[in-house]
């Protein structure tokens, strides 16, 4: 969770609440749902996309989803997903090559 009551899923970042209107109008947690879904059910429902910024990365730390959460507790396929999650914002031109590779390096506390 982000700071403030936000959730942050891939890309968007967006309020509890909205995140609750999405499970409810998908019937799926809007974290398994793939991107296109998510934006769909977003525009169905008139919610606003907000983009993680680095600084809600930051912010959030390496216990920002679930999967950090199993990353901390030593869950190796977890590492992976949450790199992946990384490098997804890389792609998407929301984090720079520096800042996925520092966070990379936060999760598998190599710093």
């Amino acid at each position: 969770m982000l700071v403030g009551g936000m959730v942050a899923f891939g890309a968007h970042k967006m309020s509890q609440k909205d995140a609750e209107r999405i499970e409810e109008h998908t019937g799926v947690n809007p974290e398994e749902l793939e991107d296109d879904e998510l934006e769909e059910a977003m525009n169905d429902l008139g919610i606003e996309n907000q983009t993680v910024t680095p600084e809600d990365l930051e912010q959030d730390g390496p216990s920002a989803s679930p999967e950090s959460e199993a990353a901390q507790s030593g869950g190796s396929s977890d590492y992976v997903a949450e790199l992946e999650k990384l490098a997804s914002l890389r792609d998407a031109g929301i984090l720079t090559d520096e800042e996925f590779q520092a966070k990379k390096r936060q999760i598998l506390d190599l710093d």
